[in-house]
Order: structure tokens, then C-alpha cells, then sequence
């Protein structure tokens, strides 16, 4: 084995050479210089990327919603080329001052930046596929505009995004990219890292309303999306001792409680049935905020959200983790509209005030570090619960510290 891995090092080390060396090397020229780039490709294990296609653009390039070629004189800058037998290519000079080298091939691929100061001075070098990842996004669209551009800078990358501004981007080598928006007459820039194998996710914010919804159950997965952060998480079921029993059973998982809402109301809504002894509940939680960066959401004016059934539940925001100061705060609602859907305004006075019982720290300290949302059902009781929103607060008041 020992002799094996020696032998591949010495293989590729000898390939290498072999491209510096070679006289017919695939490639791109406008200009002949003395020097010349020499780039040799190569998969994870280290053997050269034969005959795999290699884009060039410029840096400065997007591929225009339109369809044409350009904004700028630079941005026109292409070439396609082909890797040897050894992965071998060679760049003899570059029309623009900085360009993209981009390699996408079964599953692998490479995303670089190379200047024309890189090509005069001349150079090898050895550039590594690795396992394409994935951008996720979600933009705020403001009230008139249906959907949104995203254009990725040194690629032709371009895609529209659906009528509540989510979009997906796959196949993407690892790289900080630039990314570029077009929202109805408003363009904004920003970046992602796209990391091998991973999906990114990103919120931009060219439009930002005055409340959230952070739950909603449209999924009948336990991984769904909190639609207007553009995130997705998991949610889960507890309960306080094995006297409270649930229908569905906890163990079945959260997508078991998620169904069609039913009673003149569309769409799906998280449902249960709880019975349980005096004090004790049964209750669904999902994090909203990382336990390392916590969200303040003192601002909210108010908690609105839909429900039907009879008996006692509560809307309880917490902060947990080690690195912060755990408690709770939560306010209770009295159900009796088991028949028909109603809509519940819990203000942030409703809170039960501090009292440090079981981690009551009251919404003052709470609301300021935020990391999850529970919702819990007491004694006996069975209801339906959909589309949770805060007003007051705004997307980026859940951005990462």
C-alpha cells in the first residue's frame, strides 16, 4: 500500500512536469507573451481531470436578464476550452484585467480568480476539484413586484425567483461569490460563501416589511421553511412527563401533527390533542436563532396568529444554550372555537411578568435573546394553530451577529 502511494506521488508529480513541459498544451491566446499560465487540473485523488470543459469570463461579467451579452465592453470576455490527457491548460495572456476560471463536472468542480499580472509573470499551478454545493435564498419582494433576478458575478448563472422570492441555485464549486439582484428598479449587491458539498442560504433585503412569520406548517416534513427568514429548520414535539399523552404520539415526529387545516381554511396547520393531569403540557418547539447569536426582538408589537379547538395553550419564547443565561417568557390563550378559525392578538404585556419559577425571566430579558418559540398545550386540550407573525420586527432583526 505503502509503495502504491508513493507511486501516485511520483505520478503526479511527473504529470505535472509533463504539462509544464508539453509543447501542445489545450489553451486560450489573444495576444503571444514570453510567458505563459500553466494550469493543471485534477480530481480529489489527486489524478489529473482529463478533457473536462473549462469556462473564462471576465470577472466583472453577468449574464443579462435580457439575454445579452454584456454591460460592459469587459464583461464580453469568453473563452472555452478543454483540459488534455494530463488536465493540462495554458493561458498565454488575458484581454481583461481579472478573470474567472470555472470547471463543473460530475458532481466536482473549481471556481477561480486569475488576473492578468498572474499571466505576465507566468506561473503553475495546480487547482483541485472538489464537491459542488448549493445556494438557497429568499428576497423580499416589496408590494407590486412578482419576483426577482439573481445573477452570480463571472458566471452565467441566472435565476428567477418564484412569486414569494425563494430561489435555488445548484452545482456550484466552492467560493465566495458575488452575487447581484435585480428587484423590480432596485439592484443589490451582496456575496455567499458556498462551501464544498453545503447548502448556503441567504435573505436579502431590498424590500423589508414590518413583521415576520415565523411559523407557518405548510411542509408535512419536520424540516420546513420559516418563510420570511428564508431558513429551514426542524421542529420537534415534547412533553413533561410520560403521564401526558398526545395524539398523534411525540415519537412519531413532527410530521405526524401536520395536516390539513380544514374548517374553511386553506393550507396545512399543526394540530394535536393533549391529556395531561393539572400543570403539566405537551408542546412543539423549533430554534428559531443560533444559540451563539441570539435575536432581539423587543421591538415586536404584537404576536398574531390563527387557531381553533377548546382548553388552555401558551406562545413561550426562550433562550437556551450554554452561552447564554437560560429562561423563558409566555402567555397563555384560552380556547373555545373548536368549530371554526379564529384570529389571537397576544400583545407583549400579556406575558406573564418575571417571577424566576421555572425559568420565567419575563419578556424584557427574553425578547432581547431570543433563540426558540414553543407552543404548548395544558390539561386537556386539543387545537389547531397556524401562521405565527410578529409585527414590529423586521427580517433583519434575525441576521447572525
Amino acid at each position: 500500500m505503502k509503495k502504491f502511494l508513493l507511486f501516485l506521488a511520483v505520478f503526479v508529480s511527473l504529470a505535472f512536469w509533463a504539462c509544464s513541459g508539453e509543447k501542445e498544451v489545450a489553451g486560450i491566446s489573444t495576444v503571444e507573451t514570453e510567458n505563459a499560465y500553466l494550469i493543471q487540473v485534477v480530481r480529489g485523488d489527486s489524478l489529473p481531470a482529463a478533457n473536462v470543459v473549462a469556462r473564462m469570463r471576465s470577472a466583472e461579467y453577468v449574464r443579462s436578464v435580457e439575454g445579452a451579452a454584456a454591460d460592459s465592453a469587459d464583461a464580453e470576455f469568453f473563452s472555452e476550452f478543454v483540459t488534455d490527457s494530463l488536465g493540462c491548460i495554458r493561458i498565454d495572456s488575458l484581454a481583461v484585467d481579472v478573470a474567472t476560471l470555472e470547471v463543473v463536472d460530475a458532481g466536482e468542480g473549481l471556481f477561480k480568480k486569475i488576473s492578468a499580472e498572474d499571466i505576465k509573470d507566468g506561473d503553475s499551478v495546480r487547482f483541485v476539484l472538489e464537491k459542488t454545493g448549493s445556494l438557497r435564498g429568499k428576497v423580499h419582494l416589496p408590494e407590486g413586484v412578482d419576483y426577482a433576478w439573481v445573477q452570480v458575478y463571472g458566471t452565467d448563472r441566472l435565476v428567477k425567483t418564484d412569486s414569494e422570492g425563494f430561489y435555488a441555485m445548484d452545482s456550484l464549486p466552492p467560493f465566495d461569490y458575488e452575487l447581484r439582484y435585480i428587484v423590480g428598479d432596485s439592484v443589490v449587491e451582496s456575496s455567499a460563501m458556498v462551501g464544498a458539498g453545503e447548502e448556503t442560504s441567504t435573505v436579502i433585503y431590498a424590500f423589508e416589511p414590518d413583521s415576520v412569520k415565523i411559523l407557518d406548517f405548510e411542509s408535512d416534513s419536520e424540516e420546513f421553511f420559516i418563510t420570511d427568514l428564508g431558513i429551514s429548520v426542524e421542529g420537534y414535539m415534547r412533553v413533561t412527563d410520560t403521564n401526558v399523552v398526545t395524539t398523534p404520539d411525540v415519537d412519531a415526529g413532527v410530521a405526524s401533527f401536520i395536516e390539513y387545516a380544514g374548517a374553511g381554511r386553506e393550507g396545512r396547520a399543526l394540530h394535536w390533542k393533549s391529556s395531561a393531569a393539572v400543570g403539566k403540557w405537551s408542546f412543539f418547539g423549533t430554534w428559531i436563532c443560533k444559540e451563539e447569536s441570539p435575536c432581539d426582538i423587543s421591538a415586536t408589537d404584537s404576536i398574531v396568529f390563527y387557531a381553533r379547538g377548546t382548553g388552555v395553550i401558551s406562545i413561550a419564547f426562550e433562550t437556551l444554550g450554554s452561552s447564554n443565561v437560560e429562561g423563558k417568557t409566555l402567555a397563555y390563550d384560552t380556547l373555545a372555537t373548536d368549530g371554526e378559525w379564529s384570529r389571537r392578538v397576544i400583545k407583549p404585556s400579556n406575558f406573564k411578568p418575571r417571577d424566576d419559577l421555572y425559568g420565567n425571566l419575563g419578556w424584557d430579558v427574553i425578547s432581547k435573546a431570543l433563540t426558540t418559540i414553543s407552543i404548548a398545550a395544558y390539561d386537556d386540550t386539543e387545537f389547531w394553530i397556524d401562521d405565527v407573525v410578529l409585527y414590529g420586527v423586521k427580517p433583519s432583526n434575525f441576521v447572525e451577529r
